[in-house]
């Protein structure tokens, strides 16, 4: 999913966004630190993360699409 959305973006490319979303996450301690959590957590629950595992986390969802809208 997180992919498609950067590929359709037809503005950005790949990179700009990740190094975006990284640069966001470096400003904003919060929402880097709630999203830690959630991965952590996923990682406890299901080990290595499989990309099914990552497209359904909902907060790393909404981080990647509130970039994307900025």
């Amino acid at each position: 999913m997180h992919t498609r959305t950067f590929t359709l973006t037809a503005t950005e490319t790949t990179s700009s966004a990740l190094c975006r979303i990284l640069w966001v996450l470096s400003e904003y301690q919060d929402a880097q630190d709630k999203l830690r959590i959630e991965v952590c957590e996923a990682r406890k629950k299901h080990g290595d993360c499989a990309y099914d595992v990552l497209d359904g986390l909902p907060y790393l969802d909404a981080i990647c699409r509130e970039t994307l809208r900025l």
